[in-house]
């Protein structure tokens, strides 16, 4: 069996993703001033954002209008960015 690999549309180079120039303000050492808990950290937030992006082909259920159910393999997907100058992922969709 030959194994997929997931096709990222929108994907950008590090040197291009403001908030990967940013440095954590998260305190490591109280755990009420680290992210998630402390939402300032924008680093931190970008870096969640980025993490919950699926990196491998993945299968979802499908429901068609007359309510039949199948299985379908999702090969590619297209990340959505914020346009608020720090390229955040805000989603993706297949």
């Amino acid at each position: 069996m030959k194994i997929q690999k997931l096709k990222i549309n929108g994907l950008l180079e590090d040197s291009k993703i403001t908030w990967k120039k940013l440095k954590c303000k998260c305190d490591k050492s109280d755990i009420e001033k680290c992210f998630p808990i402390f939402r300032e950290c924008i680093h931190c937030y970008a870096q969640d954002c980025e993490n919950s992006m699926p990196r491998k082909v993945f299968d979802v259920i499908v429901t068609d209008k007359k309510g039949k159910q199948q299985t379908k393999t999702i090969t590619e997907i297209t990340i959505d960015r914020t346009n608020d100058g720090f390229q955040m992922i805000r989603g993706w969709s297949f």
